[in-house]
């Protein structure tokens, strides 16, 4: 197997763009497949292998209303995946010796402690055990992109007391408005400027906590699309006051409107959802960790250490989610592990999905950064078959053989 350069051209099929190593284009395929077969709009997918572009194609729509096309440097939102690059943020200030995830919030946030939670832990928050999974006062639509009027609210409520709150309660905004606040009072600067500054400059990575101004035209813009509403009904209409308070306070995804299109939410911060990036960038992001979570300790390393990486992706919660009723997997640092581990190349797999089908992730054994980023957002499950499609094939081949692939030392 050989890997040349990549090349920004078009395949034969005219619907994908960009590069795709000898043996790995199986992956295109699907990709293709993707766009005529499985309702997608438009997306890009990206694979390195030990720092070493296997694939980087992209295609279809970027914008359904101008059919505007999808570019090399589109960027997208990617919702919940957020939630992992908030993880990152965390590990680098931990791996400084500046946080420490067992440590009470309060420790670093003095308020925080009211109504109970002096004991509460920033791991707690980040795998989502903390009891804190919505917000109990009433807030808007406008009022979710002020992180710090957030924090305060969440300063100053109690855990929930319902018996569904143990173990594993998943909420889609809190744990990022925490987090950035901890952030702040540790660092000073906020976490969408700390990430800037410390992670995505000097990495050349194209990724934004809420998009730059100067940078909103090359966003994609989003749709739903096939059954991704229908699978929220139950939620977002229930009488049920542990529900209201996670999912319709506010609705994260109302019927009326795609709010998440709105230039106030695309340019605001709310941490836990609306990162953007590129997925030649959300790959290589996870390509570092992949990379500084199999190093001898001792080695130098990138962006964290081995101690924190391993620490990061050991199983720290197994449950299930009594509300949502999926069984989930949490490693200490908030990421997302697989819920059987097996051999292979993505069997040790980290990172963190998005609502709507995005998938950003670390295969560590494999040296491997993946990500995939849509603006079709499809619900759950077996009517969304495209993330899982473009990982399967990549896993295939990598599992194949890895003669020839580029050795991560």
């Amino acid at each position: 197997m050989s890997i040349s350069p990549p090349a920004q051209t078009a395949t034969p099929a005219s619907l994908v763009h960009g590069y795709v190593a000898e043996g790995f284009e199986s992956v295109r395929e699907e990709f293709v497949r993707n766009l005529r077969e499985r309702d997608e709009l438009g997306g890009a997918f990206c694979a390195q292998v030990n720092g070493t572009p296997v694939v980087d194609i992209w295609g279809g729509t970027a914008d359904a209303g101008t059919g505007r096309p999808w570019e090399s440097d589109t960027l997208e939102m990617i919702f919940s995946a957020s939630k992992g690059i908030v993880a990152i943020t965390l590990l680098v200030l931990v791996d400084r010796g500046r946080l420490d995830l067992d440590a009470p919030v309060a420790h670093y946030w003095p308020e925080f402690g009211a109504a109970g939670k002096s004991a509460i832990t920033l791991r707690q928050v980040i795998t989502y055990t903390a009891q804190l999974p919505g917000i109990r006062a009433s807030v808007s639509q406008d009022d979710i992109q002020d992180p710090r009027a957030m924090a305060e609210l969440l300063a100053g409520q109690a855990p929930e007391s319902d018996s569904r709150a143990e173990g594993i309660l998943y909420g889609p905004f809190t744990m990022g408005w925490i987090v950035a606040e901890v952030v702040r009072r540790v660092d000073g600067r906020s976490i969408d400027r700390f990430f800037a500054e410390e992670i995505a400059g000097p990495h050349g990575l194209d990724i934004h906590f809420g998009i730059p101004a100067e940078h909103e035209h090359r966003v994609a813009r989003l749709e739903y699309g096939q059954n991704f509403l229908d699978q929220y009904t139950g939620f977002f209409t229930s009488g049920d006051a542990l529900t209201q308070r996670i999912w319709q306070n506010p609705v994260p995804f109302p019927h009326e409107e795609m709010i998440w299109n709105r230039s106030s939410r695309r340019t605001s911060l709310v941490p836990a959802a609306n990162v953007f990036g590129t997925a030649r960038s959300l790959s290589a992001l996870y390509g570092i960790l992949a990379a500084d979570a199999v190093r001898t300790p001792g080695e130098p390393y990138v962006l964290v250490s081995r101690a924190v990486a391993d620490d990061a992706r050991r199983e720290y919660v197994r449950k299930v989610d009594q509300l949502i009723n999926i069984p989930m997997v949490y490693g200490g640092a908030g990421f997302r592990l697989r819920t059987t581990p097996r051999p292979g190349a993505d069997g040790d797999s980290f990172g963190h999905d998005g609502g709507g089908g995005s998938a950003h992730l670390a295969w560590p054994g494999a040296g491997v950064g993946v990500s995939y980023v849509t603006n079709r957002l499809i619900a759950v499950g077996p009517d969304d078959k495209r993330a899982g499609s473009l990982l399967k094939a990549l896993a295939a081949k990598l599992n194949e053989t890895t003669a020839g692939l580029p050795d991560a030392r």
